[in-house]
């Protein structure tokens, strides 16, 4: 039996790998041609199976590593270190995916079950993990091998933690309480609530159901306003900075916006799970570019959620009813450096 397998995989592999091998598939630009493209699809990520070293072929005959499959991803975040750590409300669960040292992984998986609905994420430059469970009412604080130290203590209790951010220049850790209308800020280092920002309001730092947040490079703060259709901007002082958005179905303005991120020039992107794509602003709040749109081909998004942008400007959207965070890369001075390296190495 043995022999006869082995003869079969002899004769299979070869037509399973090249036999059927597709041709390269064109690159995906936004905007499209003859526009110089700004925007580029890369890939996407389903698994922890994705970086999984049984071959193609070998795992169709023989039967590889399933892995555990996205279920209903909702927040992303990367760290320095090429770590994509992803919130799965639908798993209880946070995967963990290491593109350095390709391989893929869980909270659960490394024995810490302690998330219900888990939105937000987000890491310390010590590598602690910090994930918000809304349905829990916490955010846990974990170490870097993700075992629970404690969990956040807040003034007056979290009625709905959802979005999560650390700035480690200025010691400073985020988190929005959606049904409180505020934002929690807490010391990076003893891990004790500072101050609250805002409340229910309309006005210059009042929030409607604050969702999703982000910190720039500088310690700025980007909040998505939601039911306000707006994103509002304060500095690592916790003090106004602008406001843009409004609610409407034109580009430049928001109907469900989710997911929020800035790269390393200052471009601000929001993702918008009714018009299923993301949106590019200056840091004036002007309308740049939109990337992606309904469906469920690469680079195409279904109820897209949170973001994250990492150092390098590479882009990564949770695309949440096609199980997926998708991986989309700013085209921009970073992306031209790597180039120029790329094309020195080769010399």
């Amino acid at each position: 039996m043995r022999k006869t397998l082995k003869t079969l995989l002899t004769l299979l592999i070869p037509v399973l790998i090249y036999g059927c091998a597709a041709p390269p598939l064109p690159d995906l630009v936004w905007p499209e041609p003859p526009e110089p493209p700004r925007v580029k699809y890369i890939r996407d990520y389903r698994s922890t199976a994705d970086f999984a070293s049984t071959s193609v072929a070998t795992a169709i005959l023989l039967g590889g590593e399933g892995g555990s499959p996205l279920r209903k991803p909702m927040g992303v975040f990367t760290d320095n270190s090429g770590k994509i750590y992803v919130t799965d409300t639908a798993a209880a669960d946070v995967f963990i995916l290491d593109t350095v040292n390709k391989k893929g992984t869980t909270l659960a998986g490394l024995g810490t079950k302690l998330f219900y609905k888990p939105i937000g994420v987000t890491t310390d430059a010590g590598g602690r993990i910090f994930v918000a469970d809304s349905q829990t009412d916490k955010v846990a604080v974990l170490d870097p091998q993700g075992q629970l130290i404690s969990y956040l203590n807040p003034d007056a209790p979290f009625k709905g933690p959802t979005g999560i951010a650390a700035d480690s220049v200025h010691k400073k850790l985020y988190v929005t309480d959606t049904q409180t209308h505020d934002i929690r800020v807490f010391d990076l280092e003893s891990l004790k609530q500072i101050k609250t920002m805002g409340k229910r309001g309309r006005e210059e730092g009042e929030f409607n159901y604050p969702s999703h947040i982000a910190v720039d490079n500088k310690g700025n703060l980007y909040v998505v306003d939601t039911m306000n259709g707006r994103i509002q901007i304060f500095d690592s002082e916790g003090k106004f900075v602008k406001a843009f958005g409004k609610f409407g179905d034109a580009p430049g303005l928001f109907a469900r916006p989710k997911g929020i991120g800035v790269d390393s020039e200052g471009h601000i992107y929001v993702v918008d799970a009714a018009f299923n794509n993301v949106q590019v602003f200056d840091d004036d709040g002007n309308i740049l570019l939109a990337f992606s749109s309904y469906g469920s081909d690469r680079g195409k998004m279904i109820l897209p959620a949170g973001m994250a942008i990492d150092k390098d400007d590479y882009i990564y959207v949770v695309d949440s009813w096609n199980r997926r965070v998708e991986v989309f890369e700013y085209l921009g001075e970073k992306h031209k450096a790597r180039q120029s390296a790329s094309k020195d190495t080769k010399k």
